[in-house]
């Protein structure tokens, strides 16, 4: 299958369908309505400048200094982590469609703690279930249902959490999400 993402959109297309997004069949479960559009806005950036600083260093092509000052310490965080675990990344920021019809970009893949593993990486304050959930999503879009979950949640001071996803209903909660989506697009 052909995947095609369009970032102005969050949009994906597989073979010329458009598919639903991990992020958008989630948000059955993780609402962010009633936070007011500027602080999601500043939270988007902020996670998408820190997705990018995290994707250049682990590709070893980061110029430090370019690192804005207000995102260094999650960077600082990223970077504890990585020292710590030392990380072998098979895929970085990777792009991937399921056969049952759904499509996303899971942060990193490889070899964490000493085995198969999916990472994700938020900077969010506080975790959510719904991130296990996510995981298992992306597990099975790696073709690696197994992989260990990781979500690794950065924070502003420059520590990290390593938060491990282990609940076996998180698959079957995910699939009760992309039919009702189904259900919803049929019957409109």
């Amino acid at each position: 299958m052909s995947l095609t993402f369009d970032a102005i959109k969050h949009e994906y297309q597989s073979s010329g369908r458009r598919v639903p997004s991990v992020t958008q069949l989630l948000g059955k479960l993780h609402s962010f309505a009633g936070i007011p559009e500027a602080i999601l806005k500043t939270a988007c950036e902020r996670g998408t400048a820190v997705h990018m600083a995290c994707e250049f260093w682990d590709q070893g092509d980061l110029d430090e200094s370019s690192v804005d000052p207000a995102i260094m310490g999650y960077f600082d965080a990223w970077r504890s982590f990585t020292e710590a675990t030392k990380p072998q990344w098979t895929e970085i920021e990777k792009l991937g469609v399921h056969p049952l019809g759904y499509a996303g970009c899971w942060d990193r893949g490889g070899i964490v703690f000493g085995e198969e593993a999916t990472v994700d990486i938020k900077t969010a304050l506080s975790s959510h279930p719904v991130w296990g959930i996510q995981l298992s999503a992306y597990n099975m879009l790696r073709q690696k249902p197994t992989a260990k979950r990781y979500t690794v949640q950065l924070r502003k001071d420059g520590t990290y959490k390593a938060i491990p996803w282990t609940d076996p209903n998180d698959w079957s909660v995910f699939v009760s999400l992309l039919t009702l989506h189904n259900f919803e697009q049929r019957n409109k």
